[in-house]
């Protein structure tokens, strides 16, 4: 889909949230004001989000997805979804048990890893 981590965080934002100024993006996301228009200019750029006027506040725009964003994201992971259920579907029971003990034991450690 062409988007850089900024981005991502950004849409992640927007779909779990909701509709968001770029004053509110920055300060979640803890970027500069100056920083988030630049990311918000790629996505408006790449048909990802739009920039629509402020109910309630002339002077402030929202920042919405884009009608199809979630359609568009979807097509670009189903590929992968289904391969995964592929490969899960041909395993056996012992094989998927060892696969679930190693990603929750995987988990676990990056867990420990990153808190601080």
């Amino acid at each position: 889909m062409h988007i850089d981590p900024a981005g991502l965080a950004v849409m992640d934002h927007l779909v779990g949230t909701g509709p968001a100024t770029p004053s509110e993006l920055a300060r979640e996301l803890s970027t500069s004001t100056a920083a988030m228009t630049l990311v918000i200019d790629r996505l408006v750029e790449g048909g990802h989000v739009n920039r629509r006027p402020h109910p309630s506040d002339r002077r402030k725009v929202l920042v919405t997805p884009a009608e199809h964003w979630e359609q568009a994201a979807f097509e670009h992971v189903e590929p992968l979804v289904t391969g995964i259920a592929e490969i899960t579907g041909s395993m056996t029971a012992e094989e998927r048990a060892t696969v679930a003990t190693f990603l929750e034991r995987a988990v676990a450690a990056y867990d420990r890893a990153t808190k601080m």
